[in-house]
Order: C-alpha cells, then sequence, then structure tokens
C-alpha cells in the first residue's frame, strides 16, 4: 500500500466560521496519522495565524498563505513575498482608493484602521457579540498591529505573503485586471458572507496547487499520492490539481466542479463518527470510495475513481 498526503484547507473544512473543530474530526485525523498516511495543511492563512488547537495534531507541513510559504517537516521549501517592487504600486492603487487591508506575514498581520470595522461583517469575526471586535479578529488570525501610516507599508512590509483587502470601489474580475502588470492576482474571498468586494492578492504565479507541487518536489512524491479537502475560491487550483479533490459540502460550487466528485450534504457527526471508527482499514485496503466530511455542518460524497480510488466513511 502507498501512504497518502492529505492536503486539508482549514477555514470551511477542517474548522468551520465559528472556530471549532468537531471532535468527531479530530478523531478521523488521528486515525489518517495512525494509519502512515501524512497530514499537510493546505490555507489561506499565513504560519502565524495558524490555530493553536490544530497544531497538536502533528502536521507534517503546511502549504501557508495561499501557496506563498511551503514547510515540511518543520524546514521551510519555499517561501514567497512580494517585496517592496511589487507592494510599493499595490499599496499606492489601494490608497488612492481608500481599500482597507490586511497583509498577511509569516510573523503576522497589519491592519489599516479601517480594516477593522470592514472584517467584522464576516462571520469568522463575529462568535461572540459582546467581545471587542479587535480582540475577536486577534483571536481569528492571530498576532496583528493596526499600522495608520499607510504610506510606509511598502518600506516596511515587503515580507508580506498576501493581502487581504475589502470594500473595493470593483469587484474581483476587475480587481484582478488591474493587478495583472504587477504580476499579482486576485481571488474572491473565502469568508463568509461571500462578497464580490473582498478578496486576497497573491503573486501570480502562486497558488496552493504551485505550493503542493514544491512541497511534493521537496517529498520526492507523485501527484497522484494526494488527496485534498476545500471548499472556497482559493482552493480551486488545489482541488483540480490533487490526485483525488474532495469538496466539502458547504463549498462554492466552483469548488465543487473543480473536485473529482460532488458533495451531497447529510448529517455531519454521524459521519465523521463513523469515519474515526474505519477511516484506518479503509486507507490501508484501498479498496472502496466512501463518505468523508471534516466539516461542522455538511459531508461529502467521493464515489470511485478507479484502482487508486481512496475514501474516508
Amino acid at each position: 500500500m502507498r501512504h497518502k498526503i492529505l492536503f486539508f484547507d482549514v477555514d470551511g473544512t477542517l474548522v468551520n466560521f465559528d472556530r471549532q473543530l468537531p471532535a468527531s474530526a479530530a478523531k478521523a485525523l488521528r486515525a489518517a496519522r495512525a494509519a502512515g498516511h501524512r497530514l499537510i495543511l493546505c490555507t489561506g492563512r499565513s504560519r502565524s495565524q495558524i490555530y493553536p488547537f490544530l497544531k497538536v495534531f502533528g502536521f507534517d507541513g503546511m502549504v501557508g498563505a495561499a501557496g506563498s510559504h511551503v514547510i515540511l517537516d518543520g524546514r521551510e521549501v519555499a517561501h514567497h513575498t512580494f517585496g517592496e517592487r511589487r507592494l510599493a504600486p499595490l499599496v499606492a492603487m489601494l490608497n488612492e482608493k481608500d481599500v482597507p487591508m490586511l497583509l498577511q506575514t509569516a510573523g503576522g498581520g497589519v491592519l489599516t484602521p479601517d480594516a477593522v470595522p470592514a472584517l467584522g461583517r464576516f462571520r469568522l469575526f463575529q462568535t461572540d457579540p459582546a467581545r471587542p471586535l479587535v480582540a475577536a479578529i486577534r483571536e481569528a488570525i492571530g498576532p496583528m498591529r493596526i499600522d495608520p501610516d499607510r504610506t510606509v507599508y511598502a518600506a516596511h512590509y515587503g515580507e508580506t505573503e498576501c493581502l487581504v483587502y475589502c470594500n473595493a470601489p470593483m469587484d474581483h474580475r476587475a480587481m484582478d485586471a488591474a493587478l495583472a502588470p504587477l504580476g499579482l492576482t486576485a481571488t474572491p474571498s473565502s469568508l463568509e458572507p461571500a462578497d464580490e468586494h473582498a478578496g486576497e492578492i497573491t503573486l501570480r504565479d502562486v497558488s496552493k496547487a504551485a505550493g503542493m507541487q514544491e512541497l511534493l518536489t521537496a517529498m520526492d512524491a507523485d501527484v497522484a499520492d494526494t488527496i485534498a479537502f476545500g471548499d472556497g475560491p482559493n482552493d480551486l487550483e488545489m482541488l483540480a490539481f490533487a490526485g483525488i479533490g474532495v469538496a466539502m459540502g458547504n463549498g462554492v460550487a466552483a469548488a465543487k466542479e473543480a473536485a473529482d466528485q460532488p458533495c451531497a450534504a447529510s448529517r455531519v457527526s454521524k459521519s465523521v463518527s463513523r469515519s474515526a471508527k474505519v477511516v484506518a482499514a479503509r486507507l490501508a485496503a484501498m479498496a472502496r470510495a466512501a463518505a468523508v466530511s471534516l466539516s461542522s455542518r455538511t459531508a461529502c460524497t467521493l464515489r470511485p475513481t478507479g484502482q487508486s480510488g481512496l475514501g474516508f466513511l
């Protein structure tokens, strides 16, 4: 049996937008590890933004910041940052249009003051209405600071890996077109509720799929031995690239189209509970495909795709 490399998106996949990892999903992760499979986080979050409660599972690596930062067994494989040259014209454009932004770096986030109320409309930051918004944002994304002097961003934060924006005067398609000459690209926001005027900006040749390839090269592994789980707009390349792509039942339509099989909603607790009991045997046997759910609300159905088919139940 060939052990598999499992790539997991975080928000909306492993963890719901109430920042909860179901206990049954945790059991399924432990079962996969016990079966000898490699566990990799593949997320839009930067290293500093990974939830502490995920670190206890001993993930073997990370494709972070939507492909910008690749780590395997504690070793940095690749790290792609904007640099002052690319960041300067981007920040100038966003400043001209007064667009709120969050700059992601491996060491923490940097927010414009207007990004605080702008981010507050997203469910990820609304788990406790009584909690001050700044505290809620820090709890959700880890170390961060608010820098009111947007004119120094390019000079001070060239190590930016990814930039999150919201309340833009254009949709993500127009934003992407405007960024193309800068060697950058815009992807729609993965946060809830969906918003055409919010998204994330990365280097144009950087994606979760590209980061996966860098990690596989470092492992001397084959993409045929990968399974990816995702739900959002920044998961499309990952789901299409993986040997098997699994879109969560709560995923956007484009994610389900990019995956190998569409997902069907079902009772999550029951599905994942069953997964914890049989996942190791199913992975070892490589015989049948079944259903998987690591979301708190929905489950995915994955049908056999040939002799390499693998399933969680």
